[in-house]
């Protein structure tokens, strides 16, 4: 009959959901793989303006203040702290970040917003060894807490990197100045 509209039969409407569910499970991960340089860009400018946070507030309060890098199996986290001044001197991961009064702490991997960046399980690297944590001395200069003392950096930069596959990117932090950069 001519103007009578024929429609699908369930079969048919099945195949079809079939081919788009196969085409779809073929462009993920294909998207994924493309998302990785802008987690990795990311995750690194997080790291970056965590670091200068600390080194801001260390210079501005007087007080040292550093980022505690825990690397995990599944996530990574990174948290902005302010150094007690008991011997030795303890972490107080009591620091706000300034527009949202949150806890200033993040995660990376499973779970967050970059699901496949990850930081090194050493975190920070210096030249006198890796550390999981960098702290600033209230002139702002990069130190690290070996036992009682809060000692500064000397040599070459310190360096906090972030991959996911085979990409990475560095957060160097200059021993001279404490400035912070993306690499």
């Amino acid at each position: 009959m001519p103007g009578r509209c024929r429609g699908l039969s369930l079969l048919e409407l099945l195949i079809v959901v079939g081919i788009l569910g196969l085409l779809a499970s073929r462009a993920i991960p294909v998207f994924t793989a493309a998302s990785r340089p802008t987690q990795v860009a990311e995750a690194t400018e997080r790291i970056a303006a965590a670091l200068r946070f600390a080194r801001d507030e260390a210079q501005r309060t007087g007080t040292a203040h550093g980022v505690a890098f825990t690397p995990g199996t599944v996530t990574d986290t990174f948290k902005v702290y302010v150094l007690d001044s008991s011997a030795p001197p303890m972490p107080q991961y009591t620091v706000r970040q300034p527009l949202s009064r949150q806890l200033y702490s993040e995660t990376l991997g499973a779970g967050s917003t970059f699901p496949d960046a990850r930081l090194e399980a050493q975190p920070v690297v210096t030249a006198s060894g890796n550390s999981s944590a960098l702290s600033f001395s209230p002139d702002g200069a990069p130190a690290i807490t070996q036992g009682a003392a809060l000692l500064r950096l000397s040599g070459t930069s310190a360096r906090v990197r972030v991959s996911a596959g085979v990409l990475s990117r560095d957060v160097r932090v200059a021993v001279e100045t404490g400035r912070v950069t993306v690499q």
